[in-house]
């Protein structure tokens, strides 16, 4: 049938499928849909100069029966001249191990070989069977279970190197195309069975909504996606642009900011969440109640609470901002600095941070004690100074204040991250903090030596 190649054609030309010169994997599962792709595609292989490779996965669900449609499926792609890798996988097997369903695992297993596949080959693209009446399907039952945008824009005909050149095709010309062809696919059963939504939604939800209500049913949900695609392939951009605005990511860890987060519209809000997570996880995103829980969490939740979401990725309320993590220690362990007496005169090394500290006596009228530099008076040639991180119950004289304060109020105050307070470098001179470099001094940091000995401390910071 020219005319089906014609759309095939088209689709491949609108969407950018192919380019000369790509190696194309074809997902073939040995039914119709597959079937027809692998041999339109082959005709098209001259006009569009790509090179076909032939991948078929075996789930281990049907037993002999499956590993018979393998060789079937190895036999045909020989027959027409085509390389073709097959695989064996215990998706059951998987499904337990993972605690999903078995259509989720095999949808796992099959991308995770497919792109190991592509890979391997150096190829770009994965072409994959997905027809019209599939696009329905998925339209309606994500309408029926609950969906963003997102899920209600349906099966996107290119995404990365995933193309679907039939998706603008119907069941019916796919099952004339193999009869016209002499093609004879492979069906598998449980395709048949009502054991899926999926299945209940094309074999009773669809018909029923066609007699009773709209006889192009398919044809309008076809339309609805192609509609919804396009505002979210927008609305996808405009995320992404907010978070270069919003967020600091990296492999291990997105930290999101909280200025002007009231000031974002309640939708833009819901999609930096999810875009945090699915940066991370690498996998669809969050549930909507799971969205709310973490919108619920940034208004209401404490500084240094946690929150855990599907995938243990961890939430974490800090001053000012969000933290996105995985639970597996991705963020700096808490490093505790253990107690060092220091050189005088000298250089001390404080191994927890890589700081360097060098200790002088000098003589002179005063000097002026900042962040990086202090000058203490040494009117005691017998006192010990010390380095050490935080401790319960220690206390503070800030500049400016008489009185002493709680290390840890003071820490509140300064807004400093609950998991970032161990690291940080405190200097004692007997039991008596004196300083905490590029953060704080002592009010006796500022009092003029009777004697006129000062000791200079200066902190060196690893580049």
């Amino acid at each position: 049938m020219k005319e089906l190649q014609k759309v095939v054609r088209e689709t491949i030309q609108r969407y950018q499928m192919i380019v000369p010169g790509d190696i194309v994997i074809a997902g073939v599962s040995g039914g119709p849909d597959s079937l027809t792709m692998l041999h339109l595609l082959k005709e098209l292989q001259d006009d569009f100069d790509f090179r076909l490779h032939v991948a078929h996965v075996d789930h281990s669900f049907r037993g002999k029966e499956a590993e018979e449609e393998a060789l079937w499926v190895k036999e045909t792609a020989e027959k027409w001249s085509l390389p073709c890798t097959l695989t064996k996988i215990n998706v059951p097997q998987v499904a337990r191990e993972k605690g999903v369903s078995a259509q989720e695992a095999g949808h796992f297993i099959r991308k995770k070989f497919f792109f190991e596949l592509l890979k391997k080959l150096g190829a770009q693209k994965i072409a994959l069977g997905h027809q019209a009446d599939d696009q329905a399907e998925t339209v309606l039952m994500h309408f029926l279970v609950g969906a963003g945008l997102e899920g209600l824009q349906g099966i996107v005909p290119k995404n990365g190197p995933l193309i679907r050149p039939l998706l603008y095709l119907r069941r019916e010309e796919i099952e004339a195309y193999c009869q016209e062809n002499s093609l004879e696919p492979r069906r598998d059963p449980s395709n048949q069975q009502d054991l899926y939504l999926r299945n209940k939604i094309r074999q009773q939800v669809i018909p029923w909504l066609e007699e009773k209500s709209n006889p192009n049913l398919v044809e309008t949900l076809n339309r609805t996606a192609s509609i919804l695609q396009a505002d979210e392939d927008f609305l996808q951009k405009e995320t992404a642009a907010l978070a270069k605005e919003f967020m600091h990511i990296n492999e291990k860890r997105i930290s999101l900011s909280l200025a002007d987060w009231g000031f974002l519209h309640l939708g833009m809000q819901r999609r930096l969440l999810r875009f945090a997570y699915k940066k991370l996880v690498q996998k669809q995103g969050l549930a909507f109640f799971h969205v709310e829980e973490v919108r619920n969490f940034i208004k209401e939740g404490q500084v240094g609470k946690v929150w855990q979401l599907p995938g243990k990725i961890m939430v974490e309320k800090s001053y000012g901002e969000i933290l996105f993590y995985d639970e597996q220690g991705v963020l700096p362990d808490r490093v505790s600095i253990a107690e060092c007496p220091l050189k005088i005169p000298g250089e001390t090394f404080i191994p927890e941070t890589g700081q360097k500290i060098r200790a002088e006596i000098v003589e002179m009228d005063c000097g002026q004690s900042e962040k990086g530099k202090v000058y203490w008076p040494w009117e005691d040639s017998a006192l010990q100074l010390y380095a050490r991180s935080r401790r319960a119950g220690d206390r503070f004289v800030p500049l400016g204040l008489q009185g002493s304060k709680k290390l840890k109020d003071f820490f509140i105050e300064k807004k400093i991250p609950r998991r970032k307070r161990d690291q940080l470098l405190l200097i004692l001179a007997g039991k008596e903090i004196i300083w905490i470099p590029e953060l704080a001094l002592t009010e006796k940091c500022r009092i003029k030596s009777k004697n006129g000995k000062y000791l200079v401390l200066t902190i060196h910071s690893p580049s």
